[in-house]
């Protein structure tokens, strides 16, 4: 927390050792659809994503990207 640097391979890293009973929250430095799909191969299913989103102009647009990957075209 010194540093505030964010680091997805912590998740990666310690989500092994929680009990299957738990889920497992990545908290922190998730701004891409890539960054999920790489969580979901710990079975971390769980997200806090706040910064990223943030400082997007349009909020809708950037969590549509990022739950789904590339933009989606609005459809007619």
């Amino acid at each position: 927390l010194k540093t505030l640097d964010v680091d997805l391979a912590t998740t990666e890293a310690l989500a092994p050792l929680v009990p299957a009973d738990r889920d497992v929250v990545c908290e922190s430095g998730l701004k891409t659809h890539d960054d999920l799909l790489r969580m979901a191969k710990n079975d971390t299913r769980r997200f806090l994503v706040g910064e990223h989103l943030m400082r997007q102009t349009d909020i809708v647009t950037a969590t549509r990207t990022l739950l789904n990957g590339e933009t989606m075209q609005a459809q007619a």
